[in-house]
């Protein structure tokens, strides 16, 4: 990859006209494709993957991010008795949320009613 950000760059000093997006000269296409690369990552572990999936999807983390090294089994078998009693539509596992939805989904709601 680093090569071909060589022969880019080498390519941009050598013919700027062919790479200047700010000046139109006619000769373009109605469509302009933009393929970003926001960024890769290695997700090696389980808890890599919850996170990145947590940020994407804007929810609560799908597995236990315990900071002290726990084993938070025992806590999250006393709980889902308790969210099982529960009929308020919010889904089991709420991350310490006591049931309510997380504050995006609020957040949500009130910019579809304005």
């Amino acid at each position: 990859m680093s090569e071909a950000n060589k022969r880019l760059e080498l390519d941009a000093k050598d013919h700027p006209e062919s790479y200047n997006i700010e000046e139109l000269t006619g000769n373009e296409s109605k469509v302009i494709e933009m393929d970003l690369m926001l960024g890769v990552a290695d997700l090696n572990t389980l808890e890599a993957v919850a996170a990145a999936e947590s940020v994407i999807s804007s929810c609560q983390p799908a597995i236990s991010l315990a900071a002290d090294g726990k084993d938070t089994d025992t806590d999250l078998d006393e709980s889902s008795t308790e969210d099982d009693n529960e009929d308020d539509g919010i889904r089991s596992g709420d991350a310490g949320n006591d049931g309510r939805k997380p504050s995006s989904l609020d957040d949500e709601k009130k910019k579809g009613k304005s």
